[in-house]
Order: structure tokens, then C-alpha cells, then sequence
């Protein structure tokens, strides 16, 4: 499975099938983005002219992380689309969410994989 795994708070949230192509005008939208790209970000606070695939990245996933939270369905799918077709090797975007904001960190090296639960009183 060629999955993209959102994760908010150890629960799966999205996922995005890279198996699955875009529609075209999807693809135009996203092609419209790294254009604007080109052309500088703000990331948290800070201006960067001619920003890196780490930098956008972590600009896109603050965006999706919006949309999710703000449900704002469009701006997290784009965003989601965007994650995924321009990191192939990009597995979980893993987020936690609490009163001290939002903290997320792009995961590259696991799949995403759910919590099993013990039962420990059926180990006596």
C-alpha cells in the first residue's frame, strides 16, 4: 500500500491513496502552487524567498493542519494532495494538538501502524 497517513492526537484522521491518480485539474491546481512557491513563503513568522521541498512542505502541512482543524475540507485536501505528490517517500504527517498549539513532525521512515490494546486482565 502506497499510503499518506495523517495522524492528530495518535488517532488516523486522512489518508491519501497515491495508487489513486488526480484529475487533471487537480494536477493544474497543484502545478499553480509550486508556481507561487517560486515566489517565496512565510513560515511561522519568517520570510523565505526561494524556499526548499522541507520548507514547503512544513508550509503545506500547517496548511492541511488548518483545514483540518478549522474544517476547511478544500485547503486540506489540496494540501494533502500536495504532501503526497510531492513526497512520494513521505509516510505519516504525525500531529499532536493541545493548548499549547500544534506540533507535527513528517515521518519518512514508518508506515503508519494503529495502537493495539492489552487486555492485561486476560494475562493472569
Amino acid at each position: 500500500m502506497n499510503q499518506l497517513a495523517i495522524v492528530i492526537n495518535d488517532q488516523l484522521t486522512l489518508q491519501y491513496d497515491r495508487d489513486k491518480s488526480l484529475p487533471e485539474h487537480q494536477q493544474r491546481y497543484l502545478q499553480q502552487l509550486d508556481e507561487k512557491f517560486s515566489q517565496g513563503i512565510e513560515l511561522q513568522g519568517e520570510s523565505i524567498a526561494n524556499p526548499d521541498i522541507q520548507q514547503k512542505a512544513r508550509y503545506m502541512a500547517l496548511s492541511m493542519m488548518e483545514g483540518i482543524m478549522y474544517q476547511e475540507d478544500a485547503k486540506a485536501s489540496v494540501s494533502l494532495a500536495w504532501l503526497a505528490t510531492r513526497m512520494p517517500d513521505l509516510k505519516q504527517v504525525k500531529a499532536i494538538v493541545d493548548e499549547h498549539g500544534t506540533q507535527f513532525e513528517l515521518i519518512f521512515d514508518r508506515e503508519y501502524q494503529p495502537h493495539q490494546v492489552v487486555d492485561f486482565k486476560s494475562l493472569n
